[in-house]
Formats: C-alpha cells, sequence, structure tokens
C-alpha cells in the first residue's frame, strides 16, 4: 500500500463515525425494536425479532464455516476483503427477512421520535462518555467537517436519538438506510430501503467504504481540492463491519472499552491476524503504515486533540 502521509491533529478534519457501539455506548437495533414493539402490544413484533436474529446467526455462522472453515481466516487485507464481500449475501437475506417480517410496519416519523426520547431518557441508548462535548468542538472549530455512517436501519431514529441527548448536528450528515415512508412523513410499511437521496443500501463493510469514498469525493469537490490535496478522514468505529473505513481512513481510532466487548474484541482480533499494529490513541506516532490506534471513548479523543493543540503553542 502507499504510505499514508502523517496527520496533524490541529490542521482541519473530516470525521466520519459509526453509530451503533461507537456513538453509542451499546447496539441500538434491539432499542428501535422496542420502539416498534410499544406502538403495537398486540403484535408479536418480539418472536418476530427472536426468529429472524436467530436466522441471521444461522446463516451467519454457515457461511463462516463455508468460506472459512476450521476458523482459518484471512492474514492479508486483500483476503480479508474478500471474505466480507462472500459475507454481504448474509447480510441481504437478513435485511430482507427482517422488512417481509413486518416488525416495522406502521412506525411513523413521530413514533420513531418520541420512541427515541424514550429510549434515551431511560438509558437503553447511551451517547458515549464525551460525545455531546467532542461534538461541539467540532463545530467550533468551522474548518472541521463531521459524518455519522451508519448500517443502522433508521437514520430518523439515530438524529432523533442525537436530539434527545442534546448533541445536535446537521441531519443531512447523517448517512444510514430508512425505513420505507419514513422520509416523505408517510406511515412505513416495515420495508428498510435507502432513503431518498441515497443511491444504495448501507449494509455491509463494502457498503460503508463505498460510502467514505463518496463522501471524501464530495467534501474534496465542495472545497475545490485537487485529490492529492483533500483533508484528511479520521474514521471512528467498534467491529468488523468498520474495519474497511479504518484502513481506508488517514487515521483509524478503534473503540474500546474495559472489558473490552464482543464486537470490538472481533475487530481486535482481525486487525491482530492481518499483523496491523493498533497502539493507544496517545501513542499514535508508534502505529504502522495503516495508522490505526484506539481509544476509549470521545472524551480521550478530545485529550488528544487538546494535548497536541498544546504542545504546539
Amino acid at each position: 500500500m502507499t504510505a499514508k502521509p502523517p496527520l496533524d491533529p490541529n490542521q482541519s478534519i473530516h470525521w466520519v463515525l459509526d453509530w451503533d457501539g461507537t456513538i453509542t455506548r451499546r447496539d441500538t437495533l434491539d432499542a428501535l425494536v422496542s420502539i416498534a414493539a410499544s406502538s403495537k402490544p398486540s403484535s408479536p413484533v418480539l418472536d418476530e425479532w427472536k426468529r429472524v436474529s436467530e436466522a441471521y446467526m444461522t446463516d451467519y455462522t454457515a457461511a463462516i464455516e463455508r468460506l472459512a472453515p476450521g476458523s482459518n481466516l484471512p492474514t492479508t487485507v486483500q483476503e480479508e476483503k474478500d471474505l466480507l464481500r462472500a459475507l454481504e449475501s448474509v447480510e441481504q437475506a437478513s435485511l430482507d427477512r427482517v422488512s417481509s417480517s413486518g416488525i416495522f410496519a406502521g412506525l411513523t416519523r413521530k413514533l420513531l421520535a418520541e420512541g427515541a426520547k424514550r429510549v434515551i431518557d431511560s438509558r437503553e441508548v447511551e451517547l458515549r462518555k464525551g460525545f455531546a462535548q467532542f461534538l461541539q468542538r467540532m463545530q467550533s472549530r468551522d474548518r472541521d467537517e463531521l459524518d455519522i455512517l451508519s448500517v443502522n436501519w433508521s437514520r430518523h431514529f439515530i438524529r432523533s436519538c442525537l436530539e434527545a441527548g442534546e448533541a445536535y448536528m446537521d441531519p443531512q450528515a447523517v448517512h444510514a438506510n430508512e425505513l420505507d415512508g419514513i422520509e416523505r412523513d408517510l406511515v412505513s410499511t416495515g420495508k428498510i430501503s435507502p432513503v431518498e437521496d441515497a443511491m444504495m443500501k448501507i449494509i455491509s463493510s463494502g457498503d460503508k467504504l463505498e460510502y467514505l469514498m463518496r463522501l471524501r469525493k464530495q467534501n474534496r469537490e465542495s472545497r475545490n481540492e485537487c485529490p492529492g490535496s483533500s483533508r484528511p478522514i479520521v474514521y471512528v468505529g467498534d467491529s468488523w463491519t468498520d474495519i474497511e473505513c479504518l484502513l481506508e481512513a488517514d487515521l483509524g481510532i478503534c473503540v474500546r472499552d474495559d472489558p473490552i466487548g464482543s464486537s470490538q474484541k472481533k475487530l481486535a482480533e482481525r486487525l491482530q491476524d492481518l499483523g496491523i499494529c493498533c497502539p493507544r490513541l496517545q501513542d499514535w506516532k508508534c502505529a504502522d503504515e495503516w495508522q490505526m490506534v484506539w481509544a476509549s471513548d470521545f472524551a480521550e479523543i478530545q485529550t488528544w486533540i487538546e494535548a497536541h493543540n498544546a504542545s504546539i503553542r
């Protein structure tokens, strides 16, 4: 690979953040399902959710055993990408299964917004430590850009959670799938489809990478920059679905809890198998050519930025 130029944390940065498990402390799909269940208590939403979740795990386990028998997982980045491409059919089958289940049928923008406030207030969904302050700091810098890129099934749900958590950002900076009808303020059929202004679903690592490249291109064109001089991207993610974006970014930051979560551990193990060094953020200059580090939360990321700024004054 071509070596990435060293990143200066004080320069203009394009931040691209994952949602589930990165901005939030845990995956939020169960919370989204709980909103659907509470909106139609006489419907077997939770039973259907259990069924489609178990079907996904069955498909996923079988696919991994077929593609990497005996857990003989890739040891090169290209092989890793090939494996992730081969798993996309499992993600699509799961999406189709959820869409046809009717779990989300009947939801509206109002129900999603009210439900998002409820799950935030009850702490069923929690924003990660320091995120609101990090967001305010990035917005105050003016020169920075910030986007959310997620495989979540409803960007209106994400935006509503942010608003309920007093973390305000441009709604157009949230890039995710959407339940059919929600963008047009209609009652949803429950099908998961791209948002009105999108050209694709975002359901896999490869989809996220393609969208990241699109964001980089759009950002460069909006600033009239030539391809070699666009502002660097810092991508923050927590799971295997983020690995290609983390590798593509000028700096990739993996979020890790203590003790480390299951999806975080899977990502850490994949990086280790690929021979990619991933020091803690404070030791970022020790990273290898892939420029990958880890941090515990957004408070740590902000401390890193401020420490670097102080060192050059």
